[in-house]
């Protein structure tokens, strides 16, 4: 079926007619714990968004409407055109239903991502199900804010009584029956990509630099853990819970597909709006963590006077300025100096943007297809980084480095990179962890090479934890 959404029709899936779909607020849900019911589904597509620091957790399971773009080029363009789309069939509905339930604000969401790469790959591989890029109104929303738990159930009119009926036994299940804390541990790895070749891209990498053809690029390194024990269900639910409590300033995501399941804890946002603000981060230039508070402080200085690290930073402020000033965003000031922004393991150099905008429904991709890939996961210039990448990496990226989240229906949303983050493969009990390292002309090929086991162990050094108790939200 297609939306006719301004221009061309935009193609989606689901159980029902876009224009049939009802949202619902449970009334009185079962206090089920947002994880708990995370881990107690079994549906294809499923999402999770924690945020402690932000005091903000969802999960988002089934899928009343599946969309994916046509190609990789239009992917962005096409999911503005829908999210607008949806927001004028499906707001209107959402608002009679809240108001026959008496209920508050409570709004349902897209949720999902995209490739890396706007280039097509020829790949035919394990990424297949995620697609270039994928957007799904779930069939059932928990948001946990500041204390209060909704639950939304969006489905066609004739289905929603059947949708609700499955909401209300899976919450009743996660209550009920609540998962037992998973022990896992990291039995072995193989290298898809081992350091003598990741070596080689860099030493490849900084020949191009010192041509003129490049001023930086970001190879990704893939790396595959066996584990024993089991990452619970397929949505690996006990390293979502371990991830939020070990980083509680970073985003923690999944997204799953079938058997599969993108998850981590990300340092990055990409871009936020809400209330007709739009924000982004430049990341980029890093440092190790010291073993005292004092040595930590010392490295954090250095990496603010290195001449290279400063470099490597203000290259992606710049590019995130003119991405925003293009989409039609009123910048406010740039900070003249970037701040340290210390995280488990690693610091690093980071500015702050933000401007003012018309954040209509949909404008949270037009801004991501202005700013995204940038210079802190491509290279500079973009293009040209992008086609060393295509040339010299063996492996497929698929979202990895790829933005991921969330939008709803008035325009408010949040894309952060998919970052510290690993593919589970239940079936397979793995999981391929990814990281990347940006390559400038004064870069050291062992430092890189270093840099990457840092952003490596992000998942491995909580796999091997105790497992924890309690919950993430109410």
């Amino acid at each position: 079926m297609s939306l006719a959404a301004g221009q061309a029709p935009v193609e989606v899936q689901g159980h029902a007619d876009p224009s049939d779909l009802q949202c619902w607020e449970l009334p009185e849900p079962a206090p089920a714990d947002l994880l708990a019911t995370f881990a107690a589904a079994t549906h294809h597509r499923r999402f999770c968004w924690l945020q402690p620091d932000r005091d903000l957790a969802m999960v988002a399971l089934g899928s009343a409407l599946v969309w994916q773009p046509s190609s990789r080029e239009r992917r962005f363009g096409e999911a503005t055109r829908l999210a607008a789309e949806v927001a004028r069939l499906l707001g209107a509905s959402a608002e009679q239903g809240e108001e026959a339930a008496g209920a508050g604000p409570c709004g349902p969401i897209l949720y999902g991502g995209f490739c890396f790469d706007p280039a097509p790959d020829g790949h035919r591989s394990r990424w297949a199900g995620f697609g270039a890029g994928t957007l799904v109104i779930p069939e059932l929303l928990g948001i946990a804010r500041r204390g209060d738990v909704r639950w939304l159930v969006t489905a066609g009119r004739d289905l929603l009584a059947e949708a609700t009926q499955r909401a209300v036994d899976l919450l009743r299940a996660a209550v009920e029956t609540p998962p037992d804390p998973t022990q896992l541990v990291l039995l072995s790895r193989r290298s898809q990509a081992d350091d003598d070749n990741y070596l080689a891209t860099i030493t490849a990498a900084l020949k191009e630099i010192a041509a003129g053809e490049l001023g930086k690029v970001v190879p990704a390194r893939q790396v595959t853990a066996h584990l024993a024990g089991s990452p619970g269900s397929s949505t690996g639910v006990e390293l979502l819970r371990r991830l939020a409590v070990r980083y509680p300033a970073a985003t923690t995501f999944a997204v799953g597909c079938g058997p599969l399941t993108l998850l981590g804890a990300t340092p990055e946002l990409l871009v936020r709006t809400h209330g007709g603000i739009v924000e982004t981060d430049a990341l980029a230039g890093s440092c190790p963590r010291g073993d005292d508070p004092e040595q930590d402080a010392a490295l954090g200085r250095a990496m603010l006077a290195s001449p290279k690290e400063r470099r490597e930073h203000d290259t992606v402020v710049e590019h995130l300025r003119r991405g925003m000033s293009a989409a039609g965003v009123a910048l406010e000031p740039v900070p003249p100096a970037p701040q340290v922004r210390s995280l488990a393991g690693i610091q690093h150099l980071y500015t702050p943007l933000r401007g003012q905008a018309v954040t209509a429904p949909g404008a949270i991709f037009d801004l991501a297809g202005a700013l995204h890939p940038t210079p802190a996961v491509a290279g500079l210039p973009v293009a040209g980084a992008l086609r060393f990448l295509r040339r010299h990496e063996s492996a497929e990226r698929g979202w990895f480095a790829g933005p991921v989240g969330w939008t709803d229906l008035a325009g408010n949303g949040e894309l952060c990179l998919a970052l510290r983050c690993g593919l589970v493969d239940t079936p397979r009990n793995e999981i391929t962890l990814f990281a990347g390292s940006g390559v400038v002309a004064e870069s050291d090929p062992t430092a890189e090479l270093a840099e990457t086991d840092t952003k490596l162990n992000a998942l491995p050094s909580v796999i091997d934890d105790e497992p924890l108790a309690g919950s993430l939200g109410p």
